[in-house]
Order: C-alpha cells, then structure tokens, then sequence
C-alpha cells in the first residue's frame, strides 16, 4: 500500500475518527481506505458544513485522493488544527474556503507536503508523484509554485523529509514555509521559502487562523488514546512535525 505520511505500520489500522457537532465534522487520526465511505456516511446523516482535520499524520494515497475529489463537489470548507500532515494535506486542498485553525492545548497549526512512499519498504513511489502533482497544481490554481512543490514530492528520498507550511497567525518570520529532506537534517540542508506563505502558495484561500474554542471530548479522547507508533523516529510524525516547525527561523 502506498502511505503519505510518516506512520508505523502498527498504526495502519488506526482510521480516522469522526465526531460530528452541528454542521462541523471532527477528523483526527490515520487515513485508511474506507475512510472515504465513513466521511460519506457522515454527509449522508446531516450536511458537512466544515471538516475539521485535527493532527492527522496522513495515510493511505488513493483513500486520501478519493475523499479529496468526492470533497471538492462539496465546496465546503476545510480548516487544518494541529499538524496535517502529507495525505492530510490533500484533503485539506479540497475546500472551497480553506484556513488554519487553532485549538487550546494542541500544537501550532502546520500543512505538511511530501511525496508516497511503500508502506513495507519505506521507499518513495516514483509513479505516485504525478498524481499527486497534478492534485496540488489543480487546487493551487495560478499560485502553484512547481519547483517548491516538485521539490518535496519528485525529489523526496526520506519518507520524514517535509515541505512545512505554518499558519500566517505566527510570527513574520515563523511563518515562511521550509522544506527538509529529513526530520534529521541540519539547518543548512533545509530551504526557507521567505517571499512565501501559505496565502500565497495557494494552501490556504484566507490567512486569518479561525480560534476554535475547544475540542469535542469525543475527539479530545481519542487523540490522548491514540497509540505512539512503533516505527523508527524517520517515520514518527509528531516527532518530526515537531522538529520541523521548531526549525523556522
């Protein structure tokens, strides 16, 4: 199976967990497939009027594409709280309005990008990345930067290496988007984008970061009860998000 996202395979089972309040849909987990016909089932009950996706460290390829284009004929919109990470991040391209959110006691709001990679071998998918950037091209619109984006996709060779994106609500300078080949890597081996951001590389349709008041408890439980993976640290999302984001200058 083809994986975007730095997850063990002891995680692979986890699926998404879903918790509805009013119009909002709570997202937080690993994507696997059928995940895709758990969000329709949700849609189905009562209208999705945002899908809030809560520290996601991404997941199934093809799953995370199917959800991403039956999404876009929703035009609804999408916020990201926490890390959204690799298959995270496809999803949350498929809103029509797409922000940043924040949440008390989670982690600063990121958008992390890279390419698949095999699930059993760890090695990055050559045949994957033109779907992949084509996805990314469709939804960016004229704010596509091929190079910055072909960079963390095409020339990935660590499955923990990341193109970061952090919500504009931080500092000026916290905010530039980064690419790492590694959660490893030394500061010099890593590329700051300072004439980008999220706005203008067309992650995000609007740069305020909308405050959520708090998670639902149902979702808070299931993010305290989420296994640690098991996974060497190239393959720890939190880890790696973590180290990445503490990286921007």
């Amino acid at each position: 199976m083809l994986l975007l996202g730095a997850v063990s395979l002891s995680c692979a089972a986890q699926a998404l967990t879903l918790h509805r309040d009013g119009g909002d849909l709570y997202a937080s987990g690993v994507i696997q497939i059928g995940d895709d016909l758990a969000l329709r089932a949700a849609h189905a009950q009562a209208p999705v009027e945002r899908l809030i996706l809560v520290n996601s460290p991404g997941g199934a390829l093809m799953a995370s594409l199917r959800i991403a284009r039956w999404l876009e004929d929703l035009r609804i919109t999408t916020l990201a709280a926490g890390h959204c990470m690799s298959a995270c991040s496809l999803i949350f391209m498929a809103g029509e309005q797409r922000q940043f959110a924040s949440l008390p006691r989670q982690p600063a709001s990121v958008i992390g990008i890279h390419g698949a990679y095999n699930a059993r071998t760890g090695q990055a998918s050559e045949a994957a990345a033109p779907l992949m950037l084509d996805y990314y091209r469709q939804r960016m619109g004229a704010n596509y930067a091929a190079a910055i984006i072909e960079q963390a996709i095409v020339q990935m060779k660590d499955p923990s290496g990341f193109l970061v994106v952090p919500a504009m609500s931080t500092g000026p300078g916290e905010q530039r988007p980064q690419y790492c080949p590694s959660a490893r890597a030394p500061r010099h081996e890593c590329t700051v984008h300072m004439q980008q951001s999220a706005l203008s590389l067309g992650i995000v349709t609007r740069a305020e970061t909308v405050s959520l008041a708090a998670l639902p408890q149902a979702v808070a439980q299931a993010i305290e009860a989420a296994p640690t993976p098991a996974a060497p640290s190239a393959f720890d999302t939190s880890a790696k998000a973590s180290t990445l984001a503490q990286q921007l200058p």
